[in-house]
């Protein structure tokens, strides 16, 4: 008998806590952080910085499906960019094993995103990553392809004693008429009506007791991603998003779902 056995076993694991804020209640709670948290790296503005995601999905709708179904060992896999700059992308997965969440990720070029906005996965076989071979194989066995764009402004603080990372995600929104996050007529449409803002703690094994005091009793629990509430926004506006160019496997696969 054969088993499965996960390439990423020793990658780093760690928590993560996602809140739903109120925009006065991220307003209060970011004067608070700031006089113990340091900005990350990254925050070159103290704005933040824009995200851009293209995140993918099966034939199947498995990644929309397996939240709701209770799967223990959930991936997410995404084509990631930062202040609509192609000059980093990176492709990723984000996977979540009980209540530890995995993050492996490959820096890609340009044309291999094009590739794969059209349709065409070949190119991620010249990469020796397994997340490469990972995502072509569930491209051709499965139709992973692209199926909705994610954008927000973040604000992120780190701990400099600890690894606890937090985050305020603003101004979500999905993409309404392109899979194409570089397109410049990409359109986005905001997923909350009222400016809530997401707040994101991650951490691995240590988290202050004082920080814990610092965010609790702030927002409400949040129990689905962006990904979801994304692709609820464009399904309760009945809003479908052009596909690209499926390849032969992935046609037949869509033919056998069907």
């Amino acid at each position: 008998m054969h088993f499965y056995k996960n390439p990423y076993v020793d990658r780093p694991k760690r928590h993560e806590i996602k809140t739903l804020l109120t925009y006065p209640q991220f307003v209060e709670l970011r004067q608070r952080v700031l006089g113990i948290l340091v900005p990350d790296k990254n925050m070159t503005d103290p704005d933040g910085y824009r995200i851009q995601s293209v995140y993918m999905d099966d034939a199947f709708d498995s990644a929309y499906r397996e939240k709701d179904s209770g799967v223990q060992h959930r991936n997410k896999f995404r084509i990631r960019a930062y202040n609509g700059s192609d000059d980093y992308i990176v492709l990723e997965n984000k996977e979540k094993a009980d209540d530890r969440i995995m993050k492996s990720s490959l820096r890609i070029a340009r044309e291999d995103y094009d590739g794969i906005l059209a349709g065409d996965f070949t190119s991620l076989l010249r990469y020796d990553h397994p997340l490469a071979k990972q995502v072509y194989t569930l491209h051709t066995t499965k139709g992973l392809r692209p199926v909705v764009i994610v954008e927000y402004e973040r604000e992120a603080y780190t701990h400099p004693l600890s690894m606890v990372r937090i985050t305020f995600d603003k101004a979500v929104a999905a993409g309404t008429n392109t899979l194409d996050m570089f397109d410049p007529n990409l359109v986005t449409r905001p997923i909350f009506d009222s400016r809530e803002v997401i707040l994101e703690v991650k951490y691995g094994g240590y988290f202050p007791m004082y920080l814990k005091q610092l965010l609790q009793n702030n927002g409400q629990k949040l129990a689905v991603s962006k990904f979801v509430q994304c692709c609820d926004k464009l399904r309760t506006n009945y809003i479908i998003l052009p596909s690209h160019p499926a390849s032969a496997a992935t046609r037949q696969i869509g033919e056998c779902h069907e």
